[in-house]
């Protein structure tokens, strides 16, 4: 399984219409932007009141042992209403999915 980081930093190679599966200079081209992937892993490490309030409902609705269900919860409160976020529930897989293109 990739780490989250890897993860994030996949899915902005991808964004920028880069396939994350290429490489150059010998290494894979999603490597070029794990700096940027921390960065916004960073900045969404403390958690505002919204995503508090989502993961505190998740939690009080009996599924308090489900810690990735709260994880998601909360993840969903911090992009609600953002611009150009997918709509409400279109990434609810818990998955980052990043294109699988062939290299040469």
């Amino acid at each position: 399984m990739k780490t989250g980081l890897e993860r994030v930093a996949r899915a902005l190679c991808e964004l920028d219409a880069n396939p994350p599966d290429a490489t150059m200079d010998g290494k894979p081209l999603w490597q070029d932007y794990l700096p940027e992937a921390w960065a916004a892993i960073m900045a969404v490490r403390e958690p505002d009141p919204a995503m508090i309030g989502a993961g505190t409902r998740r939690a009080a609705e009996g599924m308090g042992d489900d810690i990735g269900g709260i994880y998601r919860a909360m993840i969903d409160a911090a992009m609600e209403g953002q611009p150009n976020a997918p709509p409400s529930g279109a990434e609810r897989s818990g998955a980052i999915t990043c294109g699988r293109l062939e290299t040469v």
